[in-house]
């Protein structure tokens, strides 16, 4: 990264309400910078692979509601990196009955894994990947964005996506000053943690079709058999741990919390733990938003612009997180017609 760089908008934030922005502001004629800490992209649109099998860890599926998500998916579709999963999944309930799932709307997947569609997105972007943001500021009309390398990205505008803690610890370290009853409100969002625990199996795993299964009682919320999905050659499954014991166990023994978790999900494991070839235990910090923002957006520095976007403005799914980001877009491409 050059030392210093004048950008249009830096969107801050590659998962799916960065990339909606990102790609809405290039197609209206912007030139525009994508940064994210990691070393990928898509955010919770995650993929890993253990080996050669294949795991998704973050978000497990999506729904297709509006028509400008329509059309990602259906490019997406159209190229054979989205696929119908499901239309829905089995539910086990607290007293242990399974309750089998009717004729629902479509539960989308990326192929060969939910990173698929973040990184069609992300095609013609100029993204800067591993590239941690330690400040956000304000120098008269530009926007400074401040790495921890020394490096300082100059915009007219920013789009920020990352979790509203995350994003208002950028605010303050660069001194941005914001209205306090807004701060207050943005103060008080917060998110649920979630433990993702990812097992390569010796054996196919006993899930029932598709592959997915939510749980409503104890420290398993979900699991889905990567397998079943058609993303992984071998059997492979993500267990996505409930919020209650996410939170209570989140800074405890990461080996602990591994084996808590196989131990409640031997039913679905051929010969239980000892059915396990090899694990991995990723932490989710701020996994969904369980209070919302009441607009798509938030506004919080007009000349120049800072816009907040993501999935705690929009709702927690897939597609609400990319429709926030849009809406990012279309306010600062209106914002910079009207000179207000």
């Amino acid at each position: 990264m050059a030392a210093r760089e004048l950008f249009d908008v830096a969107v801050v934030g590659a998962g799916m309400a960065g990339l909606s922005a990102a790609r809405a502001l290039v197609e209206a004629g912007r030139r525009v910078v994508v940064v994210d800490k990691g070393r990928g992209i898509g955010g919770r649109m995650a993929t890993r692979r253990i080996g050669t099998a294949v795991f998704d860890h973050g978000a497990q599926y999506f729904s297709v509601r509006s028509r400008g998500f329509g059309n990602v998916v259906a490019e997406a579709s159209e190229a054979g990196e989205a696929v119908v999963w499901s239309h829905g999944f089995p539910v086990l309930d607290a007293s242990g009955a399974m309750e089998l799932p009717g004729e629902g709307h479509p539960r989308w997947c990326g192929k060969p894994g939910m990173t698929a569609i973040a990184k069609r997105m992300a095609v013609g972007l100029d993204m800067r990947t591993a590239s941690r943001v330690e400040a956000v500021a304000v120098e008269g009309d530009r926007v400074l964005l401040r790495f921890e390398d020394g490096a300082t990205i100059e915009a007219q505008a920013c789009v920020l996506t990352p979790p509203v803690p995350q994003t208002l610890d950028l605010l303050d370290a660069g001194g941005v000053p914001l209205d306090a009853g807004e701060r207050a409100t943005l103060g008080k969002i917060d998110y649920e943690p979630c433990f993702a625990l990812m097992a390569v199996l010796a054996s196919p795993s006993k899930v029932p079709p598709p592959g997915g299964l939510s749980l409503e009682a104890g420290p398993i919320a979900w699991i889905a058999d990567n397998q079943q999905k058609g993303i992984s050659p071998l059997p492979a499954i993500t267990i996505h741990a409930s919020s209650q014991f996410s939170r209570e166990h989140f800074d405890g023994d990461p080996a602990a919390v591994a084996v808590a978790l196989l131990a409640a999900a031997e039913r679905w494991i051929d010969g239980g733990a000892s059915g396990v070839v090899e694990q991995s235990l990723h932490r989710w910090k701020f996994a969904r938003p369980v209070s919302m923002f009441e607009s798509p957006l938030a506004v919080v520095h007009r000349t120049p612009s800072i816009v907040l976007a993501g999935d705690a403005f929009a709702g927690q799914r897939v597609e609400a997180a990319a429709t926030s980001g849009a809406a990012a877009a279309r306010w600062l491409t209106r914002n910079e017609r009207s000179g207000t």
